[in-house]
């Protein structure tokens, strides 16, 4: 399901797939220019808008992919109930294609922020190696939040709405378009809590800084991932057998 996904979105024609690397692209050109640009938001001592995008990047990408995940994983089984009804499908397997291709997904954009690192000059180290390790703990992560999201939607259909400006402040409230250090002191909590945050400084510790991963972050995001993943299988398959009574079976 997971590849038929994929297929769906980038194998129709040409155009697809060029935009699949277009958009990313065109995308972090944009808030390059207005953060790194007009703002001049510096993640390294010696300002460098080449630096500063690549940072930008490396955050933009972790949050690109769990927003892309959330959004298309909260209405799933309602989309797919025939798929549970008539082929008897586990409902489990429908946000769990999502959050695979979407990780493919992501792996690709990885892969055009290796080749942009080297381009100006990084130097990618041994720790780059831990990068399966962070997507399977991400993995856990984002599937444990579509199984809740997608249990919450057979009862509530509007949490899709409320969904999206969650995310948007979720953004916001993350270190995806500016330094962690520059976090206004008084706020460093909603930092500490923020599983996100985390994430992106796994990602830019191991990818940009080739250092090994703060044991802090790795701790916290680590067991936000196994709680998440554990509470989410636990709430899914609880109320899974209400489903065709919800969705009018």
């Amino acid at each position: 399901m997971a590849v038929g996904d994929l297929r769906r979105q980038y194998v129709g024609s040409f155009l697809d797939v060029v935009w699949a690397v277009v958009k990313p692209l065109l995308e972090l050109a944009t808030y390059t220019f207005v953060f790194t640009v007009l703002l001049r938001v510096n993640f390294s001592p010696s300002y460098s808008v080449y630096v500063s995008a690549l940072f930008l990047f490396c955050g933009w990408q972790a949050y690109i992919t769990i927003n892309e995940t959330l959004g298309r994983s909260t209405n799933v089984v309602r989309e797919n109930v025939d798929l549970i009804r008539k082929v008897h499908v586990p409902a489990e397997v429908l946000p769990a294609y999502i959050n695979i291709s979407e990780l493919f997904i992501q792996c690709s954009r990885i892969i055009i922020l290796i080749i942009a690192t080297l381009l100006v000059g990084h130097h990618i180290g041994p720790w780059a190696l831990l990068l399966p390790i962070v997507l399977a703990f991400q993995l856990m992560f984002t599937y444990g939040l579509s199984l809740l999201l997608a249990t919450i939607s057979i009862y509530y259909r509007d949490i899709h709405q409320l969904l999206q400006p969650a995310l948007l402040m979720w953004m916001f409230l993350s270190p995806v378009f500016y330094p962690a250090a520059t976090f206004p002191k008084q706020f460093q909590p909603i930092l500490v809590f923020n599983p996100l945050s985390h994430l992106i400084g796994i990602y830019r510790q191991i990818l940009l800084n080739g250092q090994p991963p703060l044991m802090g972050q790795v701790i916290i995001f680590g067991s936000c991932a196994v709680v998440t993943l554990g509470l989410g299988l636990w709430v899914f398959r609880k109320q899974a057998p209400n489903f065709n009574d919800m969705l009018g079976g």
